[in-house]
């Protein structure tokens, strides 16, 4: 069964989650609520950085036959086109952009997110789902739950406010981690978490820049398991890829309802269905994203 907090959630029951404990933080803005949890392990086989440098279709012009061709000459990284004739300086043009990192740039030039992810490390990454009264960011946030890993074992940051009027410290505190993150890995947060968050920041004047990688979700699960699943909803992940099932989880729908609830009674009942289903969400997108890593390509 998921998560919920009681006694035999926090003696680690569950789906492998386990309450640490809640706190309260205070920054300039105010205070908000922490929840912190620790997760079952979940590995991630990030790929090497030659998945990106053998990749010559990244040399503007080079398609599918001239890569063949080039193969054919002995050309088989973009280090190897630098001594060619027509090739070499778009080629060291984009070691250039390899070297500095320009993931946008990268891009823009054909190289796909599975391939950027090779300039990272799994202990880099910030998992983030966040919770809202509404899907358009007139309407505040109240909950982000961020997921990191090291050595494989996971843990769960929840920043809960618990009435609107917190919201401008809780964003304050999700900014400092969106800051310090490398890459952030959502499920179609590039179409509403991320957004969402930006507009909320404006909205309470706080500075809503930060410059990490983003890796959907969403994205690569319609690439490679469209096929597989009736919809693409992390539910229906969890039933067809992971032989998983959730009991009594809380619809989406109903979110912002508990959430109104809990802020008018208090009543942490109200609360408790709310931070679960966030947390199993994250813990999906972990697997999932240890799934789609397993499946890439050896680079010899």
């Amino acid at each position: 069964m998921p998560f919920v907090f009681s006694d035999s959630a926090k003696s680690g029951d569950g789906w492998g989650l386990k309450l640490l404990k809640e706190r309260e933080v205070t920054n300039q803005f105010g205070s908000v609520e922490l929840v912190e949890l620790r997760t079952e392990k979940v590995n991630f086989i990030f790929p090497k950085l030659e998945l990106v440098e053998k990749d010559l279709q990244l040399i503007y012009g080079v398609g599918p036959v001239t890569v063949y061709k080039l193969n054919e000459a002995g050309y088989y990284t973009i280090s190897d086109l630098t001594k060619h004739s027509k090739w070499g300086k778009a080629a060291e043009e984009v070691l250039r952009i390899i070297k500095a990192k320009d993931y946008g740039r990268l891009a823009r030039y054909g190289a796909s997110d599975l391939q950027l992810l090779s300039f990272f490390k799994p202990e880099e990454i910030i998992f983030i789902d966040i919770e809202t009264l509404g899907l358009y960011y007139i309407h505040p946030v109240f909950l982000v739950g961020l997921l990191s890993f090291k050595n494989g074992q996971g843990e769960i940051f929840q920043f809960l406010a618990r009435n609107p009027a917190e919201e401008k410290a809780l964003l304050f505190e999700t900014i400092g981690w969106l800051k310090q993150a490398s890459i952030i890995v959502s499920f179609n947060g590039r179409s509403f978490d991320l957004p969402y968050l930006k507009g909320r920041m404006r909205f309470q004047g706080l500075n809503d820049e930060f410059k990490a990688f983003h890796f959907d979700l969403l994205r690569q699960t319609r690439k490679n398991y469209r096929s597989q699943l009736p919809n693409c909803r992390l539910l229906t992940i969890e039933r067809y890829l992971f032989n998983e099932e959730r009991v009594d989880d809380l619809p989406g729908s109903q979110i912002a309802e508990f959430y109104q609830r809990y802020v008018d009674t208090e009543d942490r009942g109200y609360l408790a269905p709310i931070l679960d289903h966030n947390a199993c969400d994250l813990l999906t997108m972990a697997k999932l994203l240890g799934l789609i890593t397993a499946k890439l390509p050896e680079v010899s």
